[in-house]
Order: C-alpha cells, then sequence, then structure tokens
C-alpha cells in the first residue's frame, strides 16, 4: 500500500498534486472535475480587491471584467500567451471559495495587491470564506508592476525589506498558513534569501514558496536511483526546457535551505509522473500543475497519480514524502559554490584524462566531442594531450568502452565533501530551524552573515 499523502507547510494533503492558479481554478464546474480527477488541493485564481484593480486597469465599475482572450495557442502543450491578472474581485472568489469548500478539497487563495494594504484586505476576504492558506502572488511580471507599482507581482523580490514587510502583514491578519510564489532568476535568488533571513528575524517566514524557475537549467534526476542526473552542482545543465528551470529553482533553494521551514512546492513545466518525481526529490513537497490540464483536462491528474503510485509500488516506497529532497544531500549548497568554484579551478592541471590503450577500440568518439582539442587518433588509438586537457569527463562519459578515465579525481571528491557540509551551511539552517527568533540572535546576526558568506 502506497501513501500518496503530504504535509505541506500546516496542511494535510491527500497527495503533492495542486491545481495552480489559474482559468482552471475560476469556475466551480471545472474545479468539480478538478477534485473528481483526484487533486489534492486547489489554488483560486489571483485576485485583486476590486478598488486596487480599477485603480490599475484605470475604469471604473468594470466587473465582471472579461477578457478577449483566456489563451492564445496551445501547440505541443506550450501555452503561449495567458492573461495574468483575474476576471473577477477577490470579493467574488472568496463566495465561490465557499462553494468550493464544499468539495472536502484544501482551498489556497491566491492574491495579488499594488499596496500592503491591498494584500491584507485580500487575504482577510480570503480567510473569512474559509481558505486553509493563502499564496502571495509575487510571480507576475507585467511591465507596469516593474515601474509603476512596486507592491505588485515580481517586482517586490527586488526588494527584500517590501517582500519581509508584506510577508509579515499577511500572516498577522490571518490565522492561516501563509506563502509565496516567486519567479527565480540568479539575480532574485540573493534578493529572496536576504528577503526569508529579514522574514525569519520578524519570525514571520512564509510557510511556504512557490518556485517557478527562471534559472539555468537542471535536468533532473535518475528516475531509477533518485540521483542528480548533474551531481554536486544545482543549476548547471543544457536541458532546455521549462521543467529543467523549475527543477534548477528547486535545487537551488533546498540545497541552501533543506526541504523544510519553508517548505518547496513547484510549479512550471512538470506534465507527467516524472516530472512529479524530479520535483520531489529536488526538494518540492508539491507540484502545481496548469499547462498540462489545459492542454490534456483535468483527467490527466488521474493518470499521473496512477503513473505515480506504480512507480512508487515498483520501488517498494511505501510513502511518497521519502522522496522530498532525497537527491539534494548530493549537491554542494548554493551558498558555498562561488568558493568551491574559486578553489575546484585550482585543479586545473592537476586532473587530466587517461586513455586505457588495451581497451581502446579507436572509434573516434572521444576525439570528435573533445571541444579542446587535447584528443587524437593514432595507429588506431586515441591518445591524450595532458597540457590541453580540461578535465571536462565528456570524452569519459562518452567512452562506449570505458577506456578513458580521469587520474587524480580524488582531488575533486576531496573538495567536495569539503564544501558539501561546510559549518556556515549548517549554522544557516540551524538558523532557519529555529522555533522563534530571539534578541540574542539578532545581536549574533552580524557575525553570522559572515559566516553565511553574505557580507
Amino acid at each position: 500500500m502506497v501513501d500518496m499523502s503530504v504535509n505541506f507547510g500546516g496542511l494535510r494533503l491527500k497527495n503533492p498534486l495542486i491545481a495552480a492558479a489559474g482559468p482552471i481554478t475560476t469556475n466551480m464546474d471545472n474545479v468539480k472535475r478538478l477534485v473528481d480527477a483526484g487533486i489534492g488541493a486547489i489554488v483560486t485564481k489571483t485576485g485583486f480587491t476590486k478598488n486596487e484593480y480599477e485603480r490599475w486597469v484605470g475604469r471604473k465599475n468594470i466587473f465582471p471584467y472579461k477578457p478577449v482572450f483566456k489563451y492564445q495557442s496551445l501547440q505541443n502543450g506550450r501555452l503561449l500567451s495567458l492573461p495574468t491578472l483575474s476576471d473577477i474581485p477577490v470579493s467574488d472568489m472568496a463566495k465561490r471559495l465557499e462553494e468550493i469548500k464544499k468539495l472536502n478539497v484544501p482551498v489556497i487563495g491566491s492574491i495579488m495587491g499594488l499596496s500592503p494594504k491591498g494584500y491584507a484586505e485580500s487575504a482577510k476576504m480570503l480567510c473569512e470564506a474559509g481558505a486553509d492558506a493563502i499564496e502571495i502572488d509575487l510571480c507576475c511580471t507585467i511591465p507596469e508592476f516593474t515601474t509603476t507599482y512596486r507592491w505588485a507581482g515580481q517586482n517586490v523580490n527586488f526588494y527584500p525589506k517590501k517582500y519581509a514587510h508584506l510577508v509579515d502583514v499577511v500572516k498577522d491578519i490571518t490565522s492561516i498558513p501563509v506563502g509565496v510564489k516567486s519567479t527565480v532568476s540568479l539575480y532574485l535568488y540573493g534578493k529572496i534569501i536576504e528577503a526569508l533571513i529579514r522574514s525569519k528575524l520578524k519570525n514571520s517566514l512564509p510557510d511556504f514558496i512557490t518556485l517557478v524557475g527562471q534559472l539555468d537549467q537542471n535536468p533532473g534526476v535518475d528516475l531509477n536511483t533518485l540521483q542528480p542526473i548533474i551531481p554536486h552542482i544545482p543549476t548547471f545543465g543544457w536541458q532546455g526546457t521549462l521543467s529543467g528551470l523549475t527543477y534548477s529553482a528547486l535545487a537551488t533553494f533546498t540545497s541552501t535551505l533543506g526541504t523544510s521551514r519553508p517548505f518547496f512546492s513547484a510549479s512550471g513545466g512538470i506534465d507527467n509522473h516524472e516530472g512529479v518525481i524530479n520535483a520531489m526529490a529536488l526538494g518540492a513537497t508539491t507540484v502545481q500543475l496548469m499547462t498540462v490540464i489545459l492542454n490534456k483536462g483535468p483527467e490527466i491528474i488521474t493518470k499521473i497519480l496512477g503513473s505515480l503510485h506504480y512507480y512508487l509500488a515498483s520501488k517498494k516506497i511505501t510513502h511518497i514524502e521519502t522522496l522530498v529532497g532525497c537527491a539534494c544531500r548530493d549537491y554542494i549548497p548554493s551558498m558555498a559554490l562561488g568558493k568551491f568554484m574559486l578553489e575546484r579551478d585550482t585543479l586545473y592541471g592537476k586532473m587530466f584524462a587517461e586513455v586505457l590503450n588495451d581497451s581502446c577500440i579507436g572509434c573516434g568518439i572521444c576525439e570528435s566531442v573533445c571541444t579542446e582539442g587535447a584528443v587524437k587518433l593514432d595507429n588506431g588509438k586515441a591518445m591524450i594531450n595532458q597540457s590541453l586537457c580540461r578535465a571536462c569527463n565528456l570524452c569519459v562519459l562518452k567512452c562506449p568502452e570505458k577506456a578513458i578515465r580521469l587520474l587524480n579525481i580524488e582531488l575533486l571528491d576531496k573538495l567536495i565533501d569539503k564544501y558539501k557540509d561546510a559549518p556556515g551551511i549548517r549554522s544557516f539552517r540551524e538558523f532557519f530551524s529555529k522555533q522563534k527568533i530571539t534578541w540574542r540572535d539578532k545581536l549574533l546576526l552580524a557575525r553570522n552573515l559572515r559566516q553565511w558568506g553574505l557580507t
């Protein structure tokens, strides 16, 4: 028997699949179809207060607002255009939420605003309507939000003080779990880490974070071993998919913060059970689905859950929660990557590839893939110019006869072990695991920031 339930930031869900905020969660008929298909939770369509929506649009009395299109095109499963703003005010969504609650499914209310007051009013309305949690939407990239409205959408992530204040305001007005949905780029990663530290100092850390990736792609994990395809480095890879961006965002945060306090939810590009497994192994407790449901209908949820159950049973995994973060222990924490890579570069000239002549068949694959011109065929055997070799390992991986090895690889292994569990990372995680931040923690913050490598 496989237990598919998960604990997500204080919510107990029957499975890790969540319907993301969007057109699929706007009307009751579609929500019923999602529930019938087995969805674990619902996120309402993101809403504003009526006053703030009219302020943004510049027109009065426009509700119920109906956009010209729901989406422009879904070709090959890819969503080309989707309006970001809700077509109903949060007050009306609160009424619909009361109806959704009758379906006995956990409901997460999604909110956005143009000011802390707007967020607070929206959170209060949804909380009073029976929402089980609140998700603050900070991933919207509408251009006006990044210029005119600094409290709206993705722009808040650029201002750690605003981020921390906003979370504090919403948590102060509710008694239910509060999460944040953020789009994560390499630049914003550091900003969000600073914001989380500020939130922790206020004892107002988000209960969960929904991550939408804009980092370098991560190719995920080997489904047989549940270990990273590219070990040690959470954000490097040439995957070229939206799901790869999501995996990278997950690995980046969970390698540093761990997998709880806050919990993580994955959103973006995941459309099958393999994507769910990858996301959970890289630290997600839940996975939010949108485009795949628009593309294939709510019935895809049942198929994904069935495939997940079969996979877990075949691996003799009795509880899906054991997947969460199981691959992250093999990553060097993101906070330590800069120092690791600087020291790794000192190994140049000390590690290099070597051909085992007895095994080499002279196929020439190593010569064709070498980007440094270090490999040449001589009398039917591969020869490596060690002065040109950068120890990239590509020839080792591509050799069909396993006739090439890296010499002195133990130097890299020792370096990896040094940084995988650095003292600063342990201290950082201990800080976030504290039940309550005291005056003493605040006094020691300057010292801790130096130890964590953040100053």
